[in-house]
């Protein structure tokens, strides 16, 4: 009953995680602006592998190493706020219009192009410390050495699967032929909006502190 209780508060506490504005929420709804939603779902998944490895190294007790580690933290910390800089500097100089979207919305359907927007989820969810400490915080809380290996591997294919369903909602939501309709004046300034947004969260990751 305990490992239940703990079970639906984390899922409770995940949820609250994917919902909440940051750098994994402006890269899905980028991707499925601009590209529709196979990329978005592709982006989500990124998003969703990128959790079940900090969940992992969590567990294992790198991530207590990390945490603790100046210069670890620092690198990871640097590194996620370049890349979300460069993508925030790439989305400004995009000059996408809804029309275009359909174009490019079928040129993102190769394997390459899908495998590009996954890759840019797993990179941005990777590179933040704060979803190490995040899930760090959260996971001793209610992992202990005795906790069985079955209940630690479903706790966190738990939080892989809700980031994953959230994203992925969002991102059909956005790709709705109604909403993208009334997109099509701002479409232009929408991804500069989120360009700008990204350039704001890699400051914000690079002031982080331990």
């Amino acid at each position: 009953m305990g490992y239940l209780n703990d079970f639906i508060a984390l899922g409770v506490i995940g949820l609250l995680g994917a919902i909440s504005p940051g750098p994994d929420f402006v890269v899905v709804t980028q991707s499925s602006l601009s590209h529709g939603k196979k990329a978005g779902m592709a982006t989500s998944l990124g998003i969703s592998l990128g959790c079940l490895v900090h969940i992992t190294y969590c567990v294992l007790g790198i991530g207590v190493i990390v945490a603790e580690s100046i210069v670890l933290f620092n690198i990871i910390k640097y590194l996620g706020a370049a890349y979300l800089v460069y993508l925030g500097i790439k989305a400004l100089r995009s000059s996408n219009t809804l029309p275009k979207i359909e174009k490019t919305f079928h040129a993102m359907s190769t394997h390459h192009s899908l495998f590009s927007a996954f890759k840019k989820g797993l990179l941005v969810n990777l590179l933040n410390p704060k979803v190490t400490l995040f899930i760090l915080s959260i996971f001793t809380q209610v992992i202990s050495p005795e906790t069985p290996l079955l209940i630690q591997a479903s706790f966190g294919i738990e939080f892989a699967v809700i980031a994953f369903c959230w994203f992925s909602l969002l991102s059909f939501i956005l790709d709705n032929p109604v909403f993208k309709k009334r997109l099509q004046s701002v479409q232009g300034y929408v991804e500069k909006i989120l360009g700008g947004f990204l350039i704001l969260l890699g400051i914000k990751v690079a002031t982080i502190t331990q």
